[in-house]
């Protein structure tokens, strides 16, 4: 009865304004694309960016992703609103994947899919695996169990586009990551838009990401950045590059593409 009364709808994407850029992206009722955006608002509205991995920096981004962390969970208004009304000018076989193509005419197209973790069980004849979507406490922080029958079940993924001033698509990117998306497209999109990256430059470079209470930080940030945060927070510095800290994979049409190694990404030219 849920599969037979169930129809895919069409909506108009969330556009976001971001220093001389406009972005597109995935729309309320979902949540990634409209926490991406609050993010880069609130990163513009602090003024012009800070020199790259600087101690200025890293706690410019920390303070706007505990923020949003903070203020998602208390269904601050500003959250509410970007979720309500949206944002306006001012190989594996788990898990979530995102994918970005481009074509010769101009066609582009970003799409994230995920199967969550798999339980191995089949909804029968539908060829639907179960998986652990309700158990995401990002999305349902009181439990599945206080999920209304009927509602279409919230998402963290966010494929988005990066416009040019004429119009003209620039960037077409996503990212796999629970709770991790939206971190790791922010950081992203800063590091080309603000910084001036390349993709795969802007791909590679480490991630920072606000969990609740504590930070968890990639390699590769200078120790002075590093002993800066501590001053603040309590920090987790991982060994290597992780999986943990999302896939974002992206292409620049006409130009250039890149993948994310932490998940296992490649980039193909056809």
């Amino acid at each position: 009865e849920d599969l037979a009364g169930y129809r895919v709808l069409e909506r108009r994407p969330l556009e976001v304004a971001y220093r001389d850029r406009r972005l597109r992206t995935n729309p309320p009722p979902t949540f990634g694309g409209a926490l991406v955006g609050l993010a880069l608002r609130r990163l513009e509205a602090a003024g012009p960016a800070e020199a790259r991995h600087t101690p200025a920096w890293a706690r410019h981004h920390v303070a706007v992703m505990a923020g949003i962390d903070r203020d998602r969970a208390a269904a601050h208004p500003e959250v509410v609103a970007a979720l309500a009304e949206g944002l306006g000018a001012p190989l594996a076989t788990r898990g979530t994947t995102h994918v970005s193509v481009a074509d010769a005419e101009g066609n582009v197209a970003a799409m994230t899919t995920s199967n969550g973790e798999c339980s191995g069980d089949v909804i029968a004849g539908t060829g639907i695996a179960t998986n652990n979507m309700l158990g995401e406490d990002d999305l349902h922080p009181d439990g599945f169990h206080a999920f209304e029958p009927g509602l279409r079940v919230a998402s963290m993924m966010a494929p988005t586009f990066v416009l040019d001033r004429r119009g003209a698509v620039e960037v077409a990117l996503g990212s796999g990551g629970s709770k991790r998306i939206r971190t790791a497209l922010a950081g992203v999109l800063s590091a080309t838009i603000d910084d001036g990256l390349p993709l795969a430059d802007a791909i590679d470079a480490p991630r920072l990401h606000w969990d609740d209470d504590h930070l968890e930080v990639e390699p590769g940030l200078p120790e002075a950045t590093l002993d800066a945060l501590r001053q603040d927070h309590q920090v987790n510095v991982w060994p290597a590059p992780n999986m943990y800290f999302g896939g974002v994979h992206a292409v620049a049409p006409g130009r250039a593409g890149a993948a994310d190694g932490r998940r296992g990404g490649a980039v193909r030219h056809a």
